[in-house]
């Protein structure tokens, strides 16, 4: 490793242009080639309160066909109950509304604000890692009994109250009194099963807020996978009850249309419709289709940048061969100090590209928000959801193919010299 850095810093001195413009190139295929993964996996990154994303399975729609048309939307309590109760390989089951939105919050006669509103029950609290400040989850009986209690975000506490302590304090939500249970740190709304300011019990819909031959309503289902657990088998379990469903409906000439659910965090984020089928292999062909651009372009610059470097060092490669230097051995010395410039570039490259993402990338992306137009400007990716192993592991993987792709024909045809030819200079 010590004769490596010295390498790399007598050719920083001796051919500093071409050397440099090698981190530089690096550097900025690392930063577009980083800015693309991070954003694409924001939607499954495992940060608080969603730390159980990988875990984590998602049924959202119903979509009925009559004989003169159709309708899809959300499910009723009941339906998701028959689609998704005691499935195996599930762990918990959580119930939330299927249509989150702002509603008018105010305290005493204060001015009223809109803030999104979650419906929640108390087996989401397991679900989802929130860090609460005070005050506690709602538990089974607030749920059943319907209790006007409230949990609010840290960032709502302090704008009503000017403290985070507010157990007990009365707030109106869209005019209706509730008695504050708990505060809660403030979240990203890019996390957007698990975001809102202000949760309150979720309750089973009444039989006039159901449709679609009371199919559908406003609920969506939250389910936990036990450890090891196979997603495709239990939308195969999901499949079969669609069926069993279907045969129950056939009398009366009513069908539901099976679309792969329960989804998972990948795909749930996707913008589909109710009534169409995620398509979940294109964005991924998209992606590596865009790293293989992102890395192939520019590794051809870079090895005609390598290819140059070397031209100097022939005399040198020559002697190292003379001496009984294996052809693999000189490949994987000039790997190994090509390396530590990819590295250097690398570093640089996601440094460039967790400030690019972190303070500028709501300028040209679009992350959307679940509630409002005003959550975009609030939905920049946190460090927590751009800092992690993974990341760094993903940074150190697109730096060894990129140092592979644009150092590996150079290293190969500079291991082929003649000694000899090497030694007299006579070898190109």
């Amino acid at each position: 490793m010590n004769n490596y850095i010295k390498q790399v810093g007598y050719e920083l001195r001796h051919q500093p242009m071409v050397t440099i413009t090698s981190i530089l190139g690096t550097a900025v295929s690392i930063f577009m080639v980083m800015a693309v993964f991070i954003i694409s996996s924001i939607d499954t990154v495992e940060v608080s309160p969603e730390s159980n994303r990988s875990r984590m399975l998602y049924g959202k729609y119903i979509h009925v066909i009559y004989p003169d048309g159709e309708s899809s939307g959300s499910l009723a309590y009941n339906t998701a109950i028959k689609l998704y109760d005691n499935l195996d390989g599930i762990e918990k089951m959580s119930f939330s509304d299927g249509w989150s939105e702002s509603q008018d919050i105010a305290v005493g006669n204060s001015d009223i604000v809109s803030l999104p509103v979650k419906k929640v029950d108390d087996v989401f609290w397991e679900l989802f890692d929130f860090n609460f400040v005070s005050g506690k989850p709602f538990d089974e009986a607030t749920v059943k009994s319907g209790l006007k209690k409230a949990i609010i975000c840290s960032s709502v506490a302090k704008k009503f109250f000017g403290k985070e302590d507010v157990i007990g304090r009365e707030i109106k939500i869209s005019h209706t009194p509730y008695l504050i249970q708990g505060v809660v740190k403030d979240t990203s709304p890019l996390l957007k099963k698990s975001f809102a300011k202000v949760f309150i019990p979720y309750q089973q819909e009444k039989e006039e807020d159901l449709w679609a031959e009371s199919l559908a309503g406003n609920t969506e289902v939250y389910l936990l996978m036990s450890d090891n657990a196979d997603e495709n088998k239990i939308r195969q379990q999901v499949r079969q009850r669609y069926a069993t469903m279907n045969s129950q409906l056939k009398k009366q000439n009513i069908e539901v249309i099976y679309h792969e659910t329960p989804f998972n965090a990948s795909t749930v984020n996707q913008d589909f419709g109710s009534n169409n089928t995620p398509d979940t292999d294109g964005p991924k062909r998209m992606r590596y289709l865009v790293y293989t651009i992102l890395l192939i372009l520019p590794a051809i610059n870079l090895s005609s940048m390598t290819r140059s470097r070397l031209k100097r060092r022939v005399a040198e490669i020559g002697v190292r061969r003379a001496f009984g230097a294996t052809k693999g051995g000189i490949i994987s010395r000039l790997l190994g100090e090509n390396m530590l410039l990819t590295l250097a570039g690398g570093v640089i490259g996601l440094i460039l590209c967790i400030i690019f993402v972190a303070f500028f990338s709501n300028f040209f992306i679009s992350y959307g928000g679940s509630f409002a137009s005003g959550d975009i400007m609030e939905a920049s990716p946190t460090f927590n959801m751009m800092l992690n192993l993974k990341t760094f592991g993903i940074a150190i993987f697109f730096c060894l193919i990129l140092n592979l792709l644009s150092t590996g024909m150079p290293a190969w045809r500079a291991s082929r010299v003649n000694p000899a030819e090497a030694i007299s200079g006579k070898n190109d």
